[in-house]
């Protein structure tokens, strides 16, 4: 099979493996505040990222598991798996919780949670009793609704921060406003999936359309985080209900997909059954829906966990980078983790 290297497909690319539900649940959680320019420089940062491990041969071959093993050794592969695992089980209750905060349910603390609940719940059946994700086309179809929702409500003058909350700077998060370091680690939620994206330097067609990705899905991320340029309005109770619903639904949907894809992470990581680490993810996500409700955390607290998973993951990957590969030693498990990385909590697995 050739291999077509053009500036269009690698960015369609990045921006395939990057945007997803982040773009419905960081706006409405974090809008109007951290604003566009931290979104910006969190943009900035991990093009030069891009770059680094893409001199290292990039991920888009072997997996980002793999690329760690090749140069540090198995213990830290583990660890990039495990980081996949907690990352993206946590990651899932913050898919629930935003599901919960678009519908008319959630319209206060335990009732927003009891609908997170229920949605973690669903999706984990489903996912137990259909194990079969979504098509390519079925991806692409969810990733132009999830989009045509983020600027519907944009255009609206949403989307709004969820019930209880005024965003990054209000409710129960407004003693870190202006803590742009901080509010760089939620941000990190629309990022997840570059990781594996990244192809080898040589490849200068893909690469420089990984980065045109990479400034085009800032580009995007500044105008839903940024202000409106005018007042905004409000929506009319219809349409606003209508674009909850959806993006509820949507936002369903991921947390289906993202559990199936971390129940193969638990699987790697113990060699247990699918349906075991699906019960596992399911389990952690709810444990952190229910300290979240114990502690009165909001949406934007809940996002560190998952957003300080990808960090600690894009480190290790870092780290890997400026290594030389291990010599290698054929095992059983050799292309055990070779296959298709998981799309993180952010967007679809399935």
């Amino acid at each position: 099979m050739t291999r077509t290297d053009t500036w269009s497909a690698g960015a369609a690319k990045a921006l395939g493996a990057v945007l997803g539900a982040g773009a419905l649940l960081l706006p409405a959680a974090l809008s109007p505040q951290p604003g566009p320019w931290t979104g910006i420089a969190v943009a900035g940062v991990l093009a030069g990222w891009c770059l680094l491990v893409a001199a290292a041969g990039g991920t888009e071959d072997s997996g980002p598991v793999a690329f760690v093993r090749d140069r540090l050794g198995p213990g830290p592969a583990r660890a990039a798996t495990a980081l996949y695992f907690g990352g993206f089980a946590t990651g899932q209750a913050c898919v629930a919780l935003g599901a919960a905060e678009f519908t008319p349910l959630g319209d206060s603390g335990w009732r927003t949670y009891a609908v997170a609940a229920g949605v973690l719940c669903s999706a984990a059946a489903y996912a137990w009793r259909v194990p079969r994700g979504l098509s390519p086309a079925g991806r692409r179809l969810r990733l132009a609704a999830v989009l045509a929702l983020a600027v519907s409500w944009r255009v609206l003058g949403g989307p709004l921060p969820g019930p209880g909350t005024d965003g990054w700077a209000g409710g129960r998060t407004g003693g870190w406003t202006g803590a742009a370091l901080l509010a760089a680690v939620p941000l990190l939620f629309g990022w997840v999936g570059l990781e594996g994206a990244v192809p080898a330097l040589p490849r200068r067609r893909a690469l420089g359309g990984a980065l045109l990705g990479i400034a085009l899905a800032a580009a995007l991320y500044a105008v839903l985080l940024g202000p409106p340029a005018t007042a905004a309005q409000t929506a009319p109770p219809a349409a606003a209900a209508a674009l909850g619903l959806g993006s509820a639904a949507l936002c369903w949907t991921y947390c289906r997909t993202n559990l199936q894809a971390t129940a193969a992470r638990w699987t790697e990581l113990t060699g247990r059954t699918r349906r075991g680490g699906l019960a596992a993810a399911g389990l952690t996500a709810l444990a952190v829906l229910a300290v979240g409700r114990a502690a009165r955390w909001d949406l934007p607290v809940l996002l560190i966990g998952p957003g300080a998973a990808t960090a600690a993951l894009y480190t290790l990957i870092a780290v890997a980078a400026v290594r030389r590969p291990r010599p290698q030693e054929p095992t059983d498990h050799d292309h055990s983790d070779r296959f298709r990385v998981l799309e993180g909590a952010a967007r679809s697995a399935g």
